[in-house]
């Protein structure tokens, strides 16, 4: 396992905080800026998806400035992540995460966040984002990771371009049926993240109900658990055709160990994108080999080549969809950008929000993947989906 999820998430915060406060101020439109706030989680659980997720926007930064930057107001002007280097490190706790975005609201004087590496978090801040409405001092904030169904919908404030399992899981299950002549499904779920109950509720069932598969059992979790013995246990009593892995990396990658160890063998097991990570392959190794999941591109299509040797030669890794996410949002952000009208001012700032926010939400542009991504009446990005498959420690389309 990579060490970043090793690292005190409290010290890299602290280091963080500590090291923007002796920063410099920049000017705006004067010193040729517009700041984009980021913040993503650098340690702990959700950092396989934030470090991803951080670094793609960075890509997505430089190529951009490297191109001459962004128009605004007739003047070309670089994107400015605030705080540079890297933004904040969000870690995986909802209240420090608002503190966070506080700060960068009023002292950092963001024009838009980019950011939330969960959708704990993520549902939190959305909310939060309703209180400042009121007070009259909303800001957008967008994310590249929250996949709770629904929670763009919470404040018109709150955007994603994540990729929805939603439109996908019965594409996913028909496909298992018609391969495996799957008749009884069962689930692993962490329950203290709100996307995976959610998921299976809002869109798994249903669809395996639709097909005439039943569940015969869930079993939950929490992310901090360890030990999974009791629910392999009794997943495996009830000797399931489909088995439905939904949580978060680490213990997904725990589950699948212990699912090898004590001969837990449906026809298939199913996981959802929090398994779309470069440590799902490598810890995983063969306790994942050939679980299937829901990805928004093909990793062999040569369309997202380009950006895929640029994100392994700094990383020296593999991108993911999380990744891809990140070097989407921030295309988005340039385009409304140049549409939006905004001053970059200081003074300006407050108006500046809301001309953002409505170009925002007409924004669009063409994905490293080749596909168009535009936002629909709820903020978020539909897209197409495929079928993937860890086949020989790599995902392959299925």
């Amino acid at each position: 396992m990579n060490t970043y999820l090793n690292l005190s998430g409290f010290v890299r915060r602290l280091a963080s905080l500590l090291l923007v406060a002796g920063a410099p101020v920049f000017a705006f439109q004067s010193e040729g800026t517009v700041r984009i706030g980021l913040f993503e989680s650098q340690t702990g659980t959700f950092a396989p998806f934030g470090l991803p997720g951080l670094w793609g926007s960075l890509i997505a930064i430089d190529e951009i400035n490297a191109a001459g930057g962004v128009t605004i107001d007739s003047k070309k002007v670089r994107i400015v992540p605030t705080p540079a280097p890297n933004g904040y490190d969000a870690g995986s706790d909802s209240a420090q995460a608002i503190l966070i975005l506080k700060r960068m609201i009023s002292d950092d004087k963001v024009l838009m966040v980019k950011g939330m590496s969960n959708s704990g978090t993520g549902v939190a801040i959305y909310n939060y984002l309703n209180e400042l409405e009121k007070e009259g001092n909303p800001v957008v904030v967008h994310s590249s990771a929250v996949g709770a169904p629904g929670a763009s919908q919470i404040s018109k404030w709150g955007f994603r371009n994540t990729f929805s399992e939603v439109d996908i899981v019965g594409g996913v299950a028909a496909a298992a049926q018609k391969r495996t002549g799957a008749k009884t499904a069962a689930f692993f779920i962490t329950k203290d993240n709100p996307y995976f109950p959610s998921i299976a509720e809002k869109a798994i069932i249903p669809a395996l109900k639709s097909l005439g598969i039943e569940v015969k059992v869930m079993t939950e979790a929490v992310t901090s658990d360890r030990d999974f013995t009791r629910q392999v246990d009794e997943i495996r009593a009830a000797r399931p055709d489909l088995v439905y892995v939904l949580a978060t990396t680490l213990p997904a990658i725990n589950f699948m160990k212990e699912a090898k160890r004590r001969g837990l063998a449906p026809k298939l097991f199913i996981g959802g994108i929090s398994q779309l990570t470069v440590e799902t392959l490598k810890a995983g190794a063969d306790a994942v080999e050939g679980m299937v999941i829901a990805g928004s591109y093909d990793p062999a299509s040569p369309a997202v080549g380009k950006f895929a040797d640029e994100y392994k030669k700094r990383h020296t890794q593999d991108i993911s969809l999380f990744a891809v996410n990140g070097h989407e949002a921030i295309y988005l952000v340039k385009d409304a950008l140049e549409k939006s009208g905004i001053k970059n001012t200081p003074e300006s700032l407050a108006d500046d929000r809301r001309k953002f926010r409505d170009a925002f939400a007409k924004s669009s542009m063409t994905s490293v993947t080749g596909e168009k991504i535009g936002f629909n009446g709820d903020r978020e990005t539909p897209k197409a989906g495929v079928h993937l498959v860890i086949k020989n420690g790599q995902f392959v389309a299925w």
